[in-house]
């Protein structure tokens, strides 16, 4: 217990000292020649007898920026930005009272925009009153991370040890790839984000509670991940080559196994054409243990045996994506824009697994020893042609986007099962199951959003209609004593075709200290599934309104309250709607369910605003028919499968609090907890079930410039996640930490990066899932310590200019649900 808590009492400590400190803020507002409000303007708060820089801020998207906990003394600001010149303020005295220092209004430069570099160093978490955004390359504890290691140390994210991501205790999150969803499952967008190296994220943007614009899939938000995008004029782009160690010792052996992430981002931009592009090859090796202890029992509820389950796990992959876009502006007014991406994975991940079957005083009845051999191939490519026309210089504006995608999944295994008796020898000849498992997805979209801003405010309205349609396979033949194989018949072909249409609006207006928001977002959804083996069928349709509001209140510049209310869906992905049978070996496997419903759920929220940095959120959330994973068991034939179904009611209560913290020039924080209630109710065949749990997670990240002429950083963080329930499952404390060195190289041009993570191995998944005849342990063990080392070279003109548009694309959701089938 006390090495547990080593991490978490010394960064609580960390963060008291951090608030120590104390002094005035300085704030302001920056515009153009016309009064409208500029973003992103890079302001400079200097001492005046010397001009020594003091701190850096940014201006936000209404032109505002601040500078907190600032001594007593005098001052003055410089403000400089791409395209205008650079501006002084008059010199100023700080005291112990707030200060506005006067509006400062920038004029358009005349020179040459390849002379001019700006650069700021922004924070690893931002929070806004919408959203909490991560800048990935602040954290030197990113390189050599992956995507999936990025989310797991955000702030009120949780990511179990299957890859399900949860946002503050919830699950249903709906995670987007610069605004287009991912069409998969939680496995396979796991595995996606586990092989994209962070190297290629720009921003992680987290938003709970999203408006009308937004699809109303995802009961608990949206996670937007933002790749990289060339912003300079000419030819310019980044070279980064990672090589990770991970230390793996789970029963007395060392394994040391290799990983490489490397990638290779360009843009190039002259005068009306600007192309963009990436490549990622990455060598991907891992190890995992997995060990699953069941209790049997019989009709009158007496225990009726046990096993226990052992499962090694190998992987290895190669895998590489490619994304090409080109912008052309023909004037001032059009934009037209073509991206495509694909992304290759072939892989071979080798479990084997040891399974003894016990009688009631813990004697082997039997063991079955299994081994699988999977060679498993995911294609994907990904068209998008979308337009933006300029009506105006106000904001008056329309977008479209068209959208294709396809997904091709094949799987090929060979499970091979040998079974001895207890006294260790063997019942018959090798049982082998050999399966080939194709799946082809295909997905057409279009969207189109149109946005007309007004005195205060701005109107929205757009359309969304996508098409989906799913062939899934599984051939699966059986090899008979005398070596002939025959069909088996768990084979199956699962056809499945959706269409929704959606249409909403959206308006805000700004009312003295009041802004108030609201939107109504129409969907209506046709869906038709057909299992061919059996002829059986099923169709829906049916049609939802998903209202939401966000009302706010300026007390002053410091205080702001925001209450907000929407209403969203989780479809269920098409992994769970596909009802075939995937093997971990004989006696456990899952089983997709074609009978599953849409779960709801209200979402209401207030947050409370100081400074618009320190963040607290009450939240609650109650969903129907809740899309639950659970267990079912044959105690007679020892058998436990994993499938889905709508059971229970989950209502999630919950309280976040956002703490940025400044202990000197050299060294900030950044604090995030939750303390949150799961409660799950329902019925499980005819057995009731009622289980709620009370926890809390925490993120802390402390950032440390150890020598700012040499470009020297460091950062130390880490996360807790306390015992809670999720998927009727208790899982134990999940802990980690991370320790981090960024060295500036090569004039500025380059960056070595080193990363240890998970130092002292305390990274472990533990669960327990108890309910009517359901009494299973699980422990997994996966390779999280490691040790990373990347070098990043910036070749071209790195100054500031235009950048590619992010497409949001019109496949808000579908991308999310695409099933992997393994």
């Amino acid at each position: 217990m006390k090495e547990k808590f080593t991490f978490l009492v010394l960064s609580l400590f960390l963060l008291t000292g951090a608030y120590s400190q104390s002094g005035s803020s300085v704030s302001g507002t920056i515009q153009d020649e016309q009064g409208k409000n500029i973003a992103s303007a890079t302001i400079s708060l200097l001492q005046q007898k010397d001009s020594a820089l003091v701190k850096l801020a940014v201006s936000n998207e209404n032109g505002q920026y601040e500078f907190i906990n600032i001594k007593p003394g005098r001052y003055l600001l410089s403000v400089v930005l791409v395209g205008y010149t650079k501006k002084w303020s008059a010199p100023f005295a700080v005291n112990a009272d707030p200060l506005t220092v006067p509006l400062i209004s920038l004029q358009p430069s005349v020179r040459n925009m390849n002379e001019v570099t700006v650069s700021a160093k922004k924070p690893f978490v931002e929070t806004k009153i919408d959203r909490t955004v991560i800048n990935v390359e602040a954290s030197p504890t990113s390189a050599g991370s992956s995507a999936l290691e990025i989310l797991e140390k955000s702030p009120g994210v949780s990511v179990s040890n299957e890859g399900n991501i949860s946002l503050r205790g919830k699950a249903g999150v709906i995670v987007m790839l610069d605004g287009k969803p991912t069409y998969m499952s939680a496995t396979d967008l796991a595995n996606l984000l586990r092989n994209m190296p962070a190297a290629e994220l720009d921003v992680v943007e987290i938003m709970t509670n999203p408006s009308a614009r937004y699809d109303a899939a995802g009961n608990s938000g949206i996670i937007n991940i933002k790749t990289k995008k060339g912003r300079s004029n000419g030819f310019n782009g980044t070279l980064t080559l990672g090589a990770t160690a991970a230390l793996f010792k789970p029963e007395g052996a060392l394994y040391v196994i290799p990983k490489s992430q490397n990638s290779f981002t360009f843009n190039y931009k002259h005068n009306k054409v600007n192309f963009f592009g990436s490549y990622l090859p990455n060598y991907f090796r891992g190890r995992q243990t997995l060990n699953i202890e069941r209790n049997f029992y019989d009709a009158m509820g007496n225990k009726d045996g046990s096993s226990d389950l052992v499962t090694r796990f190998r992987f290895g992959n190669f895998n590489q994506t490619l994304r090409l876009g080109l912008d052309y502006q023909p004037n001032k007014k059009n934009i037209f824009g073509v991206v495509m991406s694909g992304f290759l994975f072939e892989g071979r991940p080798l479990p084997t697994s040891s399974s003894v079957i016990k009688d009631n005083n813990g004697n082997i009845l039997s063991t079955l020893l299994s081994s699988t051999k999977n060679i498993t191939s995911f294609k994907n490519f990904t068209g998008n042609l979308n337009w933006k026309h300029n009506f105006d210089s106000a904001g008056k504006e329309l977008t479209t986007d068209i959208d294709y995608v396809v997904y091709n999944n094949t799987s090929d295994l060979l499970l091979t099962t040998d079974v001895y008796n207890s006294s260790g020898n063997q019942v018959g000849p090798s049982i082998l199951l050999n399966g080939h498992i194709p799946s082809t997805i295909n997905i057409w979209s279009f969207k189109s959003d149109y946005v007309q801003p007004y005195k205060g405010g701005r109107f929205e309205a757009g359309v969304k209609s996508s098409i989906v349609e799913n062939d899934n396979e599984v051939n699966y033949t059986r090899q008979l004593p005398d070596k002939t194989w025959i069909p088996d018949n768990r084979s199956n072909h699962f056809i499945y075709r959706e269409n929704i249409n959606a249409i909403y609006v959206n308006a805000n207006k700004q009312l003295g200290k009041w802004s108030v928001q609201t939107g109504l977002r129409l969907e209506n959804t046709i869906a038709k599934g057909r299992q061919v083996s059996n002829d059986s069928s099923f169709k829906r349709n049916f049609t939802n309104l998903f209202p939401s509001v966000f009302i706010s209140y300026a007390f002053n510049k410091q205080n702001q309250l925001t209450a907000s209310y929407s209403r969203r869906i989780t479809r269920p992905n098409y992994q769970d709607l596909n009802p075939f049978t995937f093997f971990l070996d004989s006696l456990t496997y899952r089983v997709g369910n074609p009978y599953l419903l849409p779960q709801f759920t209200h979402n209401a929220e207030l947050t409370y605003a100081f400074k618009s940095k320190f963040i607290f959120t009450l939240a609650v959330n109650t969903t129907n028919n809740v899309i639950s994973q659970i267990l079912r068991q044959s105690s007679a034939d020892k058998i436990t499968y994993n499938t889905s179904e709508n059971i229970a009611k989950f209502n999630n209560i919950s309280f976040s609090v956002t703490a940025p913290a400044r202990f000197n020039s050299w060294w900030n924080a950044n604090f995030f907890a939750t303390v949150f209630n799961n409660h799950y109710k329902g019925i499980y065949n005819t057995d009731p079930i009622d289980i709620s749990f009370t926890s809390f997670n925490m993120n802390i990240t402390n950032s440390f410039v150890l020598n700012k002429k040499k470009g020297l950083n460091a950062e130390l963080s880490g996360f807790y996640r306390h015992k809670t329930v999720d998927q009727l499952a208790v899982f134990h404390p999940v802990y980690l930490m991370s320790i981090g060195l960024q060295k500036q190289v090569m004039q500025g041009k380059a960056t070595v990066r080193m990363n240890i993570r998970d130092p002292f191995a305390w990274q472990k998944f533990r669960a327990t899932t108890k309910y009517s005849d359901v009494d299973v342990k699980t422990l997994a063990l996966p390779d999280a310590r490691q040790v990373t080392l990347t070098f990043a070279y910036r070749f071209g003109k790195n100054t500031p200019g235009s950048q590619p548009r992010r497409r949001t694309s019109g496949s808000q959701e579908e991308q999310s649900r695409v099933g992997g089938g393994n």
